[in-house]
């Protein structure tokens, strides 16, 4: 009975061994497939994040200069609208002046010519006028 006993023992080594190679050899199968596949997978993220880095730094570029053309034409549409509002104010002097001279005017057409006063010019940008009240 020894020696059936031997010969199981042998075999349950010998099945012990073959389970314990074969795990092993299916071990390193997997791991070798699973670190292809991880390598794989991280190659394909690097690309897909240096696609993306590559992308957002020809937007970033393209905006940077769509500002700097902002900020160069700024100072001429800045320069202009102060020239235009120079100038409109420059017209409403003068529309005013010769408002101020119409009704002058119409004043000595109505009055005549001897409620005419003598009047010294002024340098605020107002037209000469006589006040309102001097006709009352």
């Amino acid at each position: 009975m020894s020696m059936y006993v031997l010969i199981a023992a042998s075999g349950v080594l010998a099945l012990l061994a073959a389970a314990g190679a074969g795990w092993w050899i299916a071990q390193r199968v997997l791991r070798e497939h699973y670190e292809t596949r991880v390598h794989r997978v991280v190659d394909m993220v690097r690309h897909q994040h240096a696609t993306a880095t590559d992308k957002l730094r020809a937007a970033h570029a393209a905006v940077q200069t769509e500002l700097e053309r902002q900020r160069t034409t700024m100072h001429r549409q800045v320069a202009v609208a102060t020239v235009e509002a120079r100038n409109a104010a420059v017209r409403l002097e003068d529309q005013l002046r010769m408002a101020y001279a119409e009704l002058d005017r119409l004043r000595m057409e109505v009055d005549g010519p001897s409620r005419r006063t003598a009047r010294a010019e002024l340098d605020d940008g107002f037209a000469v006028t006589q006040p309102w009240t001097s006709r009352l």
